[in-house]
């Protein structure tokens, strides 16, 4: 088996596809094992960790349909050695298919890197079809090494194969002082035109004022400067305690005394690409150093691992695959481009609630023709007795007799409005003071104005907090209206036109207590020709007629609003009991704090009513989901002190479970020829 050097090469964010596509179809063993444990394995300082259960994805997916699968994908014709025959089965190469694969990355300063572990059953069969290229490293702790011609690095035992492929710190090298230290030049090509000589300059002066190396503070890595094998410079030998010296192309000196238009840009892009290359040389140089340092690391164990108490909290119950953010706040600082565009705008290093929020997990699991994502925080104390505070409203019975057979989609929400004003001093004080800097006591101030004028509970009368909208089809509207126009002769005039557009129809309605706040401010609309009033529903104008209105009914206890005219009516008169009750939909929205569904087998029909015209490949896709089942998303709010949702996709029956069937839509998505992209780059900076 013959894999590029570029498979694991981290510069894009496929890598756990990728990853887990060589793990899972490089080949597996039909012998029944014990499954590896993973204690020892994962650093207590990882921020991502994925588990990919294979004996799961086995036991639905049928052998047959996954080796198809890859001889659709052509990945077979990356086994190249002629003397070992897999006969495109998946079941010859070794991995063991009833242990679990892991994934893990770690940030730090310095350094970024993810490491891939597969449960191994025969490495002799295994290592037997890898073509490798690059060099062997001596073995360490029970492991044999290999570093790839790429930089990334390969260990392997009897039980398993890992994977280490890092990257510099996206931001490391940006700060003057550790640039110098290593030799990095500021480059800039747009400075560089106006401006090179004082950059030169400027970088000779601060590698001037710099620490010596042994002084200069440690990063993360723990890595010295005498670690990095620079000890010479451009092939001369520094003497101990010599500092390495700014390198300053000579095509960069006294640009800034040219005219623009003498400036060489040939001869300034070459500079610069050359300054680009010596950079790179050297942060590649000590990437393979520091990631070769790491990989020794987690050979001997050297890292704290994480607790037996949260390995099997991990591996419980795994289905197909489970990821666990284990410190939400320390995942969120490693999101560098993210955190960086948030703190700048509101001038703050993190938000106050990130200590709130403790850990994630997300898991994918099937139940036969349902796919299921499951997702699950865990909240501090105070912030879970807020979320209960909030999500303590249960919806309004009277909303299931509008959940009919009629009904394409709905989503419901119940909070808690008296609540939620309670708290917002409270918010306003504790999470956004720090964005006020020396004004803080203006927000407080502010925060207690609020709660003085406000009276939580006459509002939560109007609006108490439970919401359902509901979507019933398409509507046609129409509207006639006034307009003015210039004629030939710049004079004003009135133009009569038309608007007409087909929309999806849609009710939102809500309790209210005390409705006589929003009556009145309608009737003053109706007195103003703003709306109008007819057999109990108010038509709302907009944009001066221009728009298409809005229709108002007050129906018992519930305001309703919506688009259709025709839709109210028939709630008026009781039309809609012709209709048969959605149960389904029933029963999600009666055992949920927030849930929403949608008969996806309706999209079709709603894109043909709305005149949307796809090609031939969109509109084959949508008429597969005249298949589908139901989309729909849940949550019972605080559970412990987690808060838990779930999202759920009933797919077609045409196959025996929903692996097998998304198996079979990726065949038929595939060209014959067509083959995975293994030689993308990987990066394990961006987010997976």
């Amino acid at each position: 088996m013959c894999i590029s050097i570029r498979h694991f090469r981290p510069h894009t964010g496929k890598f756990l596809a990728i990853g887990f596509i060589l793990a899972l179809f490089s080949g597996m063993n039909s012998q029944k094992v014990q499954a590896q444990q993973i204690d020892q394995k994962i650093p207590r300082d990882a921020n991502t960790i994925v588990v990919l259960n294979f004996s799961e994805i086995v036991a639905h997916a049928d052998g047959v349909i996954l080796n198809r699968f890859l001889g659709r994908t052509g990945f077979f014709k990356q086994f190249e050695k002629k003397n070992i025959d897999l006969q495109q089965d998946l079941y010859q190469s070794g991995i063991d298919l009833n242990g679990k694969a892991f994934y893990y990355r770690i940030n730090k300063d310095s350094l970024r890197y993810a490491e891939l572990v597969i449960p191994i059953q025969d490495i002799q069969r295994y290592t037997s079809l890898l073509n490798l290229k690059g060099t062997s490293l001596p073995s360490l702790n029970g492991y044999e090494r290999f570093r790839m011609e790429s930089g990334n690095l390969l260990a392997w035992n009897a039980k398993e194969f890992r994977i280490l492929m890092g990257a510099t710190g996206a931001t490391y090298f940006s700060t003057d002082s550790i640039a110098a230290l290593y030799g990095i030049e500021p480059v800039d090509y747009a400075s560089g035109t106006m401006a090179a000589t004082s950059i030169a300059a400027e970088a000779a002066a601060e590698a001037a004022t710099y620490p010596r190396a042994d002084t200069f503070p440690m990063d993360s890595t723990e890595v010295s400067w005498e670690a990095t094998d620079f000890d010479r410079v451009h092939g001369e030998e520094l003497e101990k305690g010599e500092e390495a010296p700014v390198l300053v192309d000579s095509n960069w000196v006294d640009m800034d005394m040219m005219d623009v238009d003498d400036i060489n840009y040939d001869s300034l892009y070459t500079a610069y690409e050359e300054a680009n290359k010596r950079n790179d040389s050297i942060k590649n140089a000590l990437l393979d150093r520091w990631l070769l340092q790491e990989q020794e690391h987690l050979l001997n164990g050297t890292y704290p691992v994480i607790s037996k108490e949260e390995q099997q909290r991990l591996l419980n119950k795994v289905d197909l695959l489970r990821i666990w953010i284990p410190r939400v706040d320390g995942f969120y600082r490693g999101l560098n481009s993210v955190r960086s565009s948030v703190d700048a705008y509101f001038s703050a290093e993190q938000f106050s609630l990130d200590s709130e929020y403790k850990d994630l997990f997300v898991d994918l699991s099937q139940q036969q023709n349902k796919l299921r994502l499951k997702t699950s925080v865990s909240l501090g104390k105070d912030l879970a007795a807020l979320t209960k505070k909030l999500y303590a409203r249960k919806p309004n019975p009277k909303f299931a007799k509008y959940l009919t057979d009629e009904t394409i989609g709905y989503v419901n929400v119940n909070l808690n409005t008296e609540a939620y004003l309670n708290e917002m001093p409270t918010f306003f004080s504790k999470n956004l003071g720090k964005f006020f800097g020396h004004e803080e006591e203006l927000l407080q101030l502010f925060a207690t104005g609020f709660e003085i004028v406000i009276d939580e509970k006459a509002i939560a009368d109007i609006m108490p907090g439970d919401h359902l909208i509901i979507v019933n089809g398409i509507t046609h509207l129409k509207v006639d209206y006034t307009d003015y126009d210039y004629d030939d002769n710049y004079e004003l005039k009135e133009v009569h036109k038309t608007k007409e557009e087909k929309v999806p129809s849609f009710v939102w309605m809500f309790t209210s207590k005390d409705q006589r706040m929003i009556k009145k401010t309608l009737d003053f609309a109706v007195s103003k020709s703003k709306a109008h009033l007819a057999d109990g529903i108010y038509r709302i104008v907009q944009n001066n007629g221009k728009d298409f209105p809005l229709y108002v009914l007050f129906h018992e206890d519930l305001i309703m609003l919506s688009n259709d005219s025709t839709q109210l009516p028939k709630i008026l008169q009781h039309k809609n009991r012709g209709y048969k009750p959605n149960k389904a939909f029933i029963k999600l929205m009666k055992n949920n704090k927030l849930s929403a569904s949608f008969q996806v087998s309706r999209i079709p029909a709603l894109v043909k009513d709305l005149n949307i015209v796809l090609d031939k490949n969109w509109q084959d896709i949508l008429d597969e989901l005249n298949n589908y089942g139901n989309f729909t998303l849940n949550s019972k709010g605080i559970v412990g002190n987690r808060l838990e949702t779930d999202l759920q996709l009933h797919l077609p029956s045409a196959e025996k479970n929903a692996l097998q069937f998304i198996l079979n839509q990726l065949m038929d998505r595939l060209a014959a020829d067509e083959q995975l992209e293994f030689d993308h780059s990987i990066d394990v900076t961006e987010n997976d």
